[in-house]
Protein backbone atom coordinates (compact mmCIF):
# COMPACT_ATOMS: atom_id res chain seq x y z
CA UNK A 1 0.00 0.00 0.00
CA UNK A 2 0.98 3.44 -0.43
CA UNK A 3 2.61 4.67 3.18
CA UNK A 4 0.22 6.74 5.15
CA UNK A 5 0.80 7.88 8.78
CA UNK A 6 -0.57 5.99 12.23
CA UNK A 7 -3.27 8.94 12.55
CA UNK A 8 -4.52 8.88 9.12
CA UNK A 9 -4.53 4.98 9.14
CA UNK A 10 -7.16 5.07 12.41
CA UNK A 11 -9.32 7.57 10.83
CA UNK A 12 -9.88 5.68 7.64
CA UNK A 13 -10.34 2.51 9.97
CA UNK A 14 -12.81 3.98 12.00
CA UNK A 15 -11.10 3.61 15.31
CA UNK A 16 -13.14 3.13 18.36
CA UNK A 17 -9.96 3.41 20.94
CA UNK A 18 -6.21 4.32 19.73
CA UNK A 19 -3.77 3.28 22.73
CA UNK A 20 0.47 2.63 23.36
CA UNK A 21 2.82 4.85 22.94
CA UNK A 22 1.67 7.79 21.17
CA UNK A 23 5.28 8.79 19.44
CA UNK A 24 4.12 5.86 16.63
CA UNK A 25 1.35 8.03 15.27
CA UNK A 26 3.32 9.82 13.14
CA UNK A 27 5.18 6.83 11.89
CA UNK A 28 4.00 5.47 8.51
CA UNK A 29 2.19 2.26 7.58
CA UNK A 30 3.33 0.95 4.70
CA UNK A 31 1.19 -2.85 4.30
CA UNK A 32 -0.85 -4.98 5.98
CA UNK A 33 -0.63 -8.58 7.35
CA UNK A 34 -2.85 -10.97 9.04
CA UNK A 35 0.08 -13.77 9.72
CA UNK A 36 3.12 -12.79 11.85
CA UNK A 37 5.30 -14.95 9.82
CA UNK A 38 5.18 -12.26 6.80
CA UNK A 39 5.33 -9.03 8.52
CA UNK A 40 7.77 -6.55 7.39
CA UNK A 41 9.19 -3.26 9.31
CA UNK A 42 6.31 -0.90 8.80
CA UNK A 43 3.53 -3.24 8.61
CA UNK A 44 -0.12 -3.02 9.90
CA UNK A 45 -0.87 -6.44 11.80
CA UNK A 46 -4.83 -7.37 12.15
CA UNK A 47 -5.49 -9.76 14.51
CA UNK A 48 -8.59 -11.98 13.80
CA UNK A 49 -9.83 -14.30 15.95
CA UNK A 50 -10.73 -17.52 14.12
CA UNK A 51 -12.03 -21.25 15.19
CA UNK A 52 -8.48 -22.57 16.05
CA UNK A 53 -6.60 -19.88 16.51
CA UNK A 54 -6.96 -15.87 18.04
CA UNK A 55 -4.55 -13.73 16.28
CA UNK A 56 -5.23 -10.98 19.58
CA UNK A 57 -2.49 -13.49 21.43
CA UNK A 58 0.46 -12.34 18.71
CA UNK A 59 0.29 -8.68 18.78
CA UNK A 60 3.60 -8.48 21.11
CA UNK A 61 5.05 -10.97 18.58
CA UNK A 62 3.89 -8.55 15.49
CA UNK A 63 5.55 -5.44 17.23
CA UNK A 64 9.27 -7.70 17.64
CA UNK A 65 8.69 -8.07 13.62
CA UNK A 66 8.90 -4.84 13.02
CA UNK A 67 4.77 -4.05 13.36
CA UNK A 68 4.11 -0.02 13.06
CA UNK A 69 0.28 -0.57 14.37
CA UNK A 70 -2.08 -3.88 15.58
CA UNK A 71 -5.61 -3.53 14.74
CA UNK A 72 -7.58 -5.42 17.27
CA UNK A 73 -11.17 -6.20 17.48
CA UNK A 74 -10.77 -6.32 21.62
CA UNK A 75 -8.64 -4.73 24.30
CA UNK A 76 -5.06 -6.62 24.55
CA UNK A 77 -2.07 -6.09 26.74
CA UNK A 78 0.98 -5.08 24.96
CA UNK A 79 4.62 -4.73 25.97
CA UNK A 80 4.37 -1.44 23.90
CA UNK A 81 3.43 -0.25 20.34
CA UNK A 82 0.33 1.51 19.29
CA UNK A 83 -2.76 -0.27 19.13
CA UNK A 84 -6.38 0.33 17.44
CA UNK A 85 -9.23 -1.01 18.33
CA UNK A 86 -12.36 -1.22 15.57
CA UNK A 87 -15.33 -2.86 15.64
CA UNK A 88 -14.40 -5.67 12.85
CA UNK A 89 -10.68 -6.17 12.00
CA UNK A 90 -12.21 -7.58 8.39
CA UNK A 91 -14.53 -4.04 8.04
CA UNK A 92 -11.55 -2.17 8.88
CA UNK A 93 -9.41 -3.95 6.21
CA UNK A 94 -12.11 -3.43 3.71
CA UNK A 95 -12.28 0.37 4.62
CA UNK A 96 -8.64 0.34 4.24
CA UNK A 97 -8.55 -1.55 0.82
CA UNK A 98 -11.13 0.91 -0.43
CA UNK A 99 -9.50 3.81 0.41
CA UNK A 100 -6.24 2.47 -1.47
CA UNK A 101 -8.50 1.91 -4.80
CA UNK A 102 -9.78 5.48 -4.21
CA UNK A 103 -5.98 6.85 -4.77
CA UNK A 104 -5.35 4.63 -8.13
CA UNK A 105 -6.34 6.23 -11.24
CA UNK A 106 -5.09 2.94 -13.60
CA UNK A 107 -7.94 0.60 -14.61
CA UNK A 108 -8.94 -1.76 -12.32
CA UNK A 109 -10.07 -4.96 -14.22
CA UNK A 110 -12.88 -7.15 -12.27
CA UNK A 111 -13.14 -10.66 -13.41
CA UNK A 112 -15.91 -13.36 -12.27
CA UNK A 113 -16.78 -16.47 -13.85
CA UNK A 114 -18.24 -20.15 -13.14
CA UNK A 115 -15.07 -21.73 -14.80
CA UNK A 116 -11.90 -20.17 -16.31
CA UNK A 117 -12.00 -16.85 -13.81
CA UNK A 118 -8.57 -18.07 -12.25
CA UNK A 119 -6.49 -18.54 -16.11
CA UNK A 120 -8.31 -15.22 -17.66
CA UNK A 121 -7.39 -13.30 -14.64
CA UNK A 122 -3.56 -14.18 -15.45
CA UNK A 123 -3.95 -13.79 -18.87
CA UNK A 124 -5.37 -10.57 -18.38
CA UNK A 125 -2.37 -9.58 -16.07
CA UNK A 126 -0.10 -10.74 -18.71
CA UNK A 127 -1.14 -8.46 -21.26
CA UNK A 128 -1.26 -5.68 -18.96
CA UNK A 129 2.25 -6.06 -18.18
CA UNK A 130 2.94 -9.15 -15.82
CA UNK A 131 3.76 -8.96 -12.09
CA UNK A 132 5.91 -5.69 -12.43
CA UNK A 133 3.33 -3.41 -13.44
CA UNK A 134 -0.07 -5.18 -13.07
CA UNK A 135 -1.27 -6.03 -9.52
CA UNK A 136 -3.21 -9.22 -9.67
CA UNK A 137 -5.43 -11.60 -7.38
CA UNK A 138 -2.58 -14.27 -6.21
CA UNK A 139 -3.75 -17.92 -5.85
CA UNK A 140 -7.27 -18.17 -4.05
CA UNK A 141 -7.70 -14.50 -2.55
CA UNK A 142 -10.50 -13.29 -4.41
CA UNK A 143 -13.52 -13.10 -1.65
CA UNK A 144 -14.14 -10.42 1.04
CA UNK A 145 -10.22 -10.60 2.96
CA UNK A 146 -8.45 -11.87 0.05
CA UNK A 147 -9.24 -9.17 -2.50
CA UNK A 148 -8.88 -6.47 0.10
CA UNK A 149 -5.17 -7.64 0.99
CA UNK A 150 -4.56 -7.75 -2.66
CA UNK A 151 -5.31 -4.36 -3.46
CA UNK A 152 -3.10 -3.59 0.01
CA UNK A 153 -0.29 -5.10 -1.63
CA UNK A 154 -0.02 -2.15 -4.32
CA UNK A 155 2.78 -0.39 -4.70
CA UNK A 156 3.94 2.90 -6.70
CA UNK A 157 5.64 0.83 -9.44
CA UNK A 158 1.64 -0.87 -10.03
CA UNK A 159 0.23 0.74 -13.49
CA UNK A 160 -2.99 -1.80 -13.53
CA UNK A 161 -4.72 -4.30 -11.22
CA UNK A 162 -6.58 -7.65 -11.81
CA UNK A 163 -8.99 -8.80 -9.22
CA UNK A 164 -10.47 -12.19 -9.21
CA UNK A 165 -14.22 -12.02 -7.95
CA UNK A 166 -15.49 -15.19 -6.39
CA UNK A 167 -19.22 -16.00 -5.21
CA UNK A 168 -21.38 -18.50 -3.47
CA UNK A 169 -24.56 -15.76 -2.87
CA UNK A 170 -26.54 -13.05 -3.52
CA UNK A 171 -24.70 -10.11 -3.44
CA UNK A 172 -21.36 -10.77 -2.80
CA UNK A 173 -19.91 -9.91 -5.84
CA UNK A 174 -21.84 -6.15 -5.67
CA UNK A 175 -19.63 -5.73 -1.39
CA UNK A 176 -16.40 -6.90 -3.85
CA UNK A 177 -17.08 -4.04 -6.26
CA UNK A 178 -18.04 -1.84 -3.76
CA UNK A 179 -14.36 -2.05 -2.44
CA UNK A 180 -12.83 -2.86 -5.92
CA UNK A 181 -14.32 0.24 -7.94
CA UNK A 182 -14.06 -1.86 -11.36
CA UNK A 183 -14.16 -0.26 -14.50
CA UNK A 184 -13.78 -2.74 -16.40
CA UNK A 185 -15.17 -6.30 -15.93
CA UNK A 186 -15.00 -9.66 -17.19
CA UNK A 187 -17.86 -12.49 -16.85
CA UNK A 188 -16.10 -15.80 -18.32
CA UNK A 189 -19.43 -17.78 -18.27
CA UNK A 190 -22.17 -19.39 -16.27
CA UNK A 191 -22.07 -22.88 -15.18
CA UNK A 192 -23.69 -24.97 -12.41
CA UNK A 193 -20.97 -24.52 -9.80
CA UNK A 194 -23.14 -22.97 -6.51
CA UNK A 195 -26.23 -23.71 -8.04
CA UNK A 196 -26.82 -26.01 -4.93
CA UNK A 197 -26.92 -22.19 -2.91
CA UNK A 198 -28.06 -19.86 -5.81
CA UNK A 199 -30.93 -22.50 -7.09
CA UNK A 200 -30.52 -22.48 -11.32
CA UNK A 201 -28.25 -21.14 -13.52
CA UNK A 202 -30.32 -17.93 -14.23
CA UNK A 203 -30.11 -17.48 -9.85
CA UNK A 204 -25.86 -17.86 -11.08
CA UNK A 205 -26.42 -15.14 -14.10
CA UNK A 206 -27.69 -12.62 -11.46
CA UNK A 207 -25.59 -12.52 -9.21
CA UNK A 208 -22.39 -12.87 -11.13
CA UNK A 209 -24.18 -9.61 -13.23
CA UNK A 210 -23.88 -7.59 -10.22
CA UNK A 211 -20.08 -6.96 -11.69
CA UNK A 212 -22.19 -5.37 -14.85
CA UNK A 213 -24.29 -3.10 -12.24
CA UNK A 214 -21.05 -2.02 -11.13
CA UNK A 215 -19.08 -0.69 -13.74
CA UNK A 216 -19.69 2.93 -14.53
CA UNK A 217 -20.28 4.43 -17.90
CA UNK A 218 -16.90 5.18 -18.81
CA UNK A 219 -15.89 1.77 -18.36
CA UNK A 220 -16.16 -1.34 -20.03
CA UNK A 221 -17.91 -4.72 -20.22
CA UNK A 222 -16.08 -7.96 -21.70
CA UNK A 223 -18.69 -11.14 -21.76
CA UNK A 224 -18.72 -14.25 -23.74
CA UNK A 225 -21.11 -14.14 -26.43
CA UNK A 226 -21.24 -17.73 -26.65
CA UNK A 227 -22.98 -18.03 -23.58
CA UNK A 228 -26.82 -17.59 -23.61
CA UNK A 229 -27.00 -15.98 -20.22
CA UNK A 230 -24.31 -13.58 -20.44
CA UNK A 231 -26.43 -12.15 -23.43
CA UNK A 232 -29.47 -11.83 -21.47
CA UNK A 233 -27.54 -10.10 -18.59
CA UNK A 234 -25.75 -7.84 -20.60
CA UNK A 235 -28.42 -4.75 -20.70
CA UNK A 236 -27.60 -4.50 -16.53
CA UNK A 237 -24.35 -2.31 -17.38
CA UNK A 238 -24.45 1.00 -18.41
CA UNK A 239 -20.57 0.49 -19.61
CA UNK A 240 -20.42 -0.58 -23.58
CA UNK A 241 -20.13 -4.49 -24.12
CA UNK A 242 -17.17 -5.82 -25.99
CA UNK A 243 -18.17 -9.26 -27.05
CA UNK A 244 -15.58 -11.75 -27.59
CA UNK A 245 -16.77 -15.54 -29.24
CA UNK A 246 -15.36 -18.26 -31.14
CA UNK A 247 -18.36 -17.13 -34.18
CA UNK A 248 -17.53 -14.98 -36.66
CA UNK A 249 -19.80 -11.79 -35.75
CA UNK A 250 -18.40 -11.70 -32.03
CA UNK A 251 -16.29 -8.34 -31.51
CA UNK A 252 -13.34 -10.46 -30.56
CA UNK A 253 -13.14 -13.94 -32.20
CA UNK A 254 -11.18 -16.88 -33.20
CA UNK A 255 -10.38 -18.37 -36.66
CA UNK A 256 -8.10 -21.26 -37.68
CA UNK A 257 -7.30 -22.71 -35.00
CA UNK A 258 -4.57 -25.48 -35.05
CA UNK A 259 -3.35 -27.76 -32.68
CA UNK A 260 0.90 -27.97 -32.29
CA UNK A 261 2.50 -30.31 -29.92
CA UNK A 262 3.44 -27.29 -27.75
CA UNK A 263 0.15 -25.44 -27.53
CA UNK A 264 -2.55 -23.96 -30.14
CA UNK A 265 -1.97 -21.21 -33.20
CA UNK A 266 -4.77 -19.41 -34.20
CA UNK A 267 -5.91 -15.49 -35.81
CA UNK A 268 -7.26 -13.27 -33.11
CA UNK A 269 -9.72 -10.81 -34.92
CA UNK A 270 -10.59 -7.56 -33.10
CA UNK A 271 -13.03 -5.17 -34.77
CA UNK A 272 -11.65 -5.95 -37.84
CA UNK A 273 -7.99 -6.07 -37.24
CA UNK A 274 -6.07 -9.57 -37.28
CA UNK A 275 -3.01 -11.05 -35.29
CA UNK A 276 -1.27 -14.72 -34.99
CA UNK A 277 -1.94 -15.67 -31.83
CA UNK A 278 0.29 -18.28 -29.70
CA UNK A 279 -0.72 -19.76 -26.61
CA UNK A 280 1.13 -22.63 -24.58
CA UNK A 281 -1.95 -24.39 -23.39
CA UNK A 282 -5.19 -26.12 -24.63
CA UNK A 283 -8.37 -25.89 -25.21
CA UNK A 284 -11.07 -24.03 -27.47
CA UNK A 285 -11.96 -22.56 -23.55
CA UNK A 286 -8.40 -21.26 -23.28
CA UNK A 287 -9.06 -19.42 -26.81
CA UNK A 288 -11.95 -18.13 -25.00
CA UNK A 289 -10.02 -16.98 -21.83
CA UNK A 290 -7.23 -15.33 -23.79
CA UNK A 291 -9.68 -13.69 -26.41
CA UNK A 292 -11.37 -11.85 -22.76
CA UNK A 293 -7.62 -10.88 -22.48
CA UNK A 294 -7.09 -9.25 -26.00
CA UNK A 295 -10.02 -7.55 -25.35
CA UNK A 296 -8.53 -6.01 -22.13
CA UNK A 297 -5.53 -5.45 -23.94
CA UNK A 298 -7.63 -3.99 -26.87
CA UNK A 299 -9.52 -1.46 -24.41
CA UNK A 300 -6.52 0.09 -22.50
CA UNK A 301 -4.82 1.00 -26.10
CA UNK A 302 -2.25 -2.01 -26.01
CA UNK A 303 -0.94 -2.96 -29.36
CA UNK A 304 -2.16 -6.48 -30.90
CA UNK A 305 1.29 -7.11 -31.60
CA UNK A 306 2.57 -6.87 -27.76
CA UNK A 307 -0.38 -8.51 -26.80
CA UNK A 308 0.54 -11.59 -28.48
CA UNK A 309 3.89 -11.43 -27.54
CA UNK A 310 2.57 -11.22 -23.98
CA UNK A 311 0.13 -14.50 -24.26
CA UNK A 312 3.01 -16.65 -25.98
CA UNK A 313 4.97 -16.33 -23.17
CA UNK A 314 2.72 -17.26 -20.25
CA UNK A 315 3.76 -19.43 -17.49
CA UNK A 316 2.12 -22.78 -16.46
CA UNK A 317 -0.73 -23.02 -13.88
CA UNK A 318 -0.44 -25.38 -11.24
CA UNK A 319 -3.33 -28.37 -11.45
CA UNK A 320 -4.52 -26.44 -14.79
CA UNK A 321 -3.84 -28.44 -18.27
CA UNK A 322 -0.62 -29.19 -17.74
CA UNK A 323 0.96 -31.81 -20.01
CA UNK A 324 3.48 -34.07 -18.12
CA UNK A 325 5.57 -37.76 -19.16
CA UNK A 326 4.22 -39.91 -16.72
CA UNK A 327 5.51 -43.48 -16.79
CA UNK A 328 5.62 -45.94 -19.19
CA UNK A 329 5.66 -43.71 -22.04
CA UNK A 330 2.27 -42.30 -21.03
CA UNK A 331 1.37 -38.67 -21.19
CA UNK A 332 -0.66 -37.14 -18.18
CA UNK A 333 -2.82 -34.40 -18.63
CA UNK A 334 -2.56 -32.72 -15.00
CA UNK A 335 -5.93 -30.72 -14.92
CA UNK A 336 -6.67 -31.95 -11.09
CA UNK A 337 -6.99 -28.26 -9.81
CA UNK A 338 -11.31 -27.72 -9.80
CA UNK A 339 -13.77 -28.86 -11.83
CA UNK A 340 -17.88 -28.10 -12.84
CA UNK A 341 -19.44 -30.33 -15.58
CA UNK A 342 -18.68 -27.23 -18.53
CA UNK A 343 -15.22 -27.86 -17.10
CA UNK A 344 -14.76 -31.07 -17.44
CA UNK A 345 -16.41 -31.39 -20.56
CA UNK A 346 -13.87 -28.81 -22.00
CA UNK A 347 -10.93 -31.11 -20.59
CA UNK A 348 -12.26 -34.32 -22.36
CA UNK A 349 -13.14 -32.53 -25.49
CA UNK A 350 -8.82 -31.56 -25.05
CA UNK A 351 -7.81 -35.12 -24.02
CA UNK A 352 -10.19 -36.14 -27.52
CA UNK A 353 -7.83 -33.58 -29.75
CA UNK A 354 -4.48 -34.50 -28.24
CA UNK A 355 -4.89 -38.51 -28.06
CA UNK A 356 -5.70 -40.62 -30.50
CA UNK A 357 -8.90 -43.33 -30.18
CA UNK A 358 -7.72 -46.39 -28.46
CA UNK A 359 -5.64 -44.32 -26.15
CA UNK A 360 -7.74 -42.08 -24.33
CA UNK A 361 -8.12 -42.42 -20.37
CA UNK A 362 -10.18 -40.21 -18.29
CA UNK A 363 -9.49 -40.60 -14.08
CA UNK A 364 -12.83 -38.05 -12.82
CA UNK A 365 -13.49 -37.77 -9.52
CA UNK A 366 -16.38 -35.87 -7.15
CA UNK A 367 -17.98 -32.44 -8.37
CA UNK A 368 -18.37 -30.15 -5.52
CA UNK A 369 -21.36 -27.72 -4.73
CA UNK A 370 -23.79 -29.08 -7.38
CA UNK A 371 -26.95 -29.60 -5.06
CA UNK A 372 -30.00 -31.27 -6.78
CA UNK A 373 -27.92 -30.72 -10.13
CA UNK A 374 -25.33 -33.00 -8.79
CA UNK A 375 -26.42 -36.82 -10.38
CA UNK A 376 -27.49 -34.49 -13.52
CA UNK A 377 -24.18 -33.08 -13.95
CA UNK A 378 -22.17 -35.77 -12.97
CA UNK A 379 -23.75 -37.87 -15.56
CA UNK A 380 -23.14 -35.29 -18.27
CA UNK A 381 -19.81 -35.63 -17.73
CA UNK A 382 -19.79 -39.77 -18.32
CA UNK A 383 -22.00 -39.32 -21.35
CA UNK A 384 -19.83 -36.53 -22.91
CA UNK A 385 -17.07 -39.19 -22.14
CA UNK A 386 -18.68 -41.90 -24.42
CA UNK A 387 -19.02 -39.44 -27.18
CA UNK A 388 -15.68 -38.14 -27.19
CA UNK A 389 -14.18 -41.66 -27.50
CA UNK A 390 -12.67 -42.35 -24.33
CA UNK A 391 -11.72 -45.77 -23.83
CA UNK A 392 -10.55 -46.30 -20.30
CA UNK A 393 -12.37 -44.21 -17.09
CA UNK A 394 -11.92 -44.34 -13.64
CA UNK A 395 -14.79 -42.61 -11.32
CA UNK A 396 -13.41 -41.70 -7.84
CA UNK A 397 -15.62 -40.88 -5.34
CA UNK A 398 -19.15 -41.30 -4.12
CA UNK A 399 -20.76 -38.68 -6.75
CA UNK A 400 -18.40 -40.25 -9.33
CA UNK A 401 -20.27 -43.32 -9.49
CA UNK A 402 -23.15 -41.31 -11.53
CA UNK A 403 -19.88 -40.31 -14.05
CA UNK A 404 -19.10 -44.58 -13.96
CA UNK A 405 -22.94 -45.48 -15.13
CA UNK A 406 -23.31 -42.76 -17.51
CA UNK A 407 -20.04 -43.18 -19.39
CA UNK A 408 -20.97 -47.44 -19.36
CA UNK A 409 -24.32 -46.62 -20.50
CA UNK A 410 -22.76 -44.50 -23.47
CA UNK A 411 -20.68 -47.12 -24.46
CA UNK A 412 -17.21 -46.88 -22.85
CA UNK A 413 -15.94 -50.70 -22.62
CA UNK A 414 -14.20 -50.36 -19.37
CA UNK A 415 -15.14 -48.27 -16.35
CA UNK A 416 -13.91 -49.09 -12.94
CA UNK A 417 -15.54 -46.91 -9.58
CA UNK A 418 -13.30 -46.37 -6.83
CA UNK A 419 -14.75 -45.18 -4.13
CA UNK A 420 -11.81 -42.70 -2.48
CA UNK A 421 -8.25 -42.03 -3.98
CA UNK A 422 -6.26 -44.59 -1.95
CA UNK A 423 -8.42 -47.33 -3.94
CA UNK A 424 -7.69 -45.28 -7.32
CA UNK A 425 -4.18 -45.16 -6.92
CA UNK A 426 -4.04 -48.84 -5.70
CA UNK A 427 -5.91 -50.09 -8.95
CA UNK A 428 -3.40 -47.57 -11.29
CA UNK A 429 -0.71 -49.87 -12.12
CA UNK A 430 -2.95 -52.52 -13.16
CA UNK A 431 -5.15 -50.39 -15.07
CA UNK A 432 -3.19 -47.91 -16.47
CA UNK A 433 -1.83 -48.74 -20.47
CA UNK A 434 1.59 -47.40 -21.44
CA UNK A 435 1.63 -44.83 -24.32
CA UNK A 436 -1.72 -43.36 -23.61
CA UNK A 437 -3.20 -40.16 -22.31
CA UNK A 438 -4.58 -39.92 -19.24
CA UNK A 439 -6.62 -37.03 -17.95
CA UNK A 440 -7.10 -36.20 -14.46
CA UNK A 441 -9.86 -34.26 -13.25
CA UNK A 442 -12.01 -33.80 -9.84
CA UNK A 443 -12.95 -30.43 -7.29
CA UNK A 444 -9.97 -29.52 -5.86
CA UNK A 445 -11.25 -31.23 -2.65
CA UNK A 446 -11.02 -34.66 -4.04
CA UNK A 447 -6.87 -34.13 -3.76
CA UNK A 448 -6.28 -35.72 -6.97
CA UNK A 449 -2.73 -34.26 -7.07
CA UNK A 450 -2.08 -37.22 -5.36
CA UNK A 451 -3.22 -39.39 -8.73
CA UNK A 452 -1.15 -37.55 -10.35
CA UNK A 453 2.06 -37.75 -8.31
CA UNK A 454 1.30 -41.83 -8.80
CA UNK A 455 1.50 -41.43 -12.18
CA UNK A 456 4.52 -39.29 -12.89
CA UNK A 457 7.90 -40.82 -12.97
CA UNK A 458 8.62 -38.51 -9.99
CA UNK A 459 6.95 -36.21 -7.48
CA UNK A 460 4.97 -33.45 -8.77
CA UNK A 461 3.84 -30.27 -7.32
CA UNK A 462 0.84 -30.23 -5.10
CA UNK A 463 -1.99 -27.81 -6.86
CA UNK A 464 -3.30 -24.98 -5.39
CA UNK A 465 -5.98 -25.74 -2.75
Amino acid sequence: MIPITVREFAKIVHATAVTGDDNNRAVTVSGVQVDTRKIQPGDAFVAFEGAQTDGHLFVNNAFDCGASVAIVGKPVKTDGGCVIQVEAPLTAIQALAKHERSTFTGPVVGVTGSNGKTTTKQMVAAVLGGAKSCLYTQGNFNNELGLPLTILQRTPAHRAMVLEMGMRGFGQIASLCDIAQPNIGIITNIGQSHIELLGSQAGIAKAKAELLAALPASGCAILNQDDDFLVQVAEQTKAPVIWYGLQSDADVHARDITWTKEGMRFTAVVFGQTQQMFLPTYGHHNILNALAATAVGHATDIPLPQISERLAALEELSGRLNILQGKDQTTIIDDCYNASPLSVTASLNVLAELAPENQRIAILGDMFELGWFAEQGHRQVGEHAAQVGVSRLMAVGDDARWIAEAARTGGVKDVIHAPTVETAISQLAAWIEPQTTVLVKASRGMHLERIVAALTTSEVGTAEK
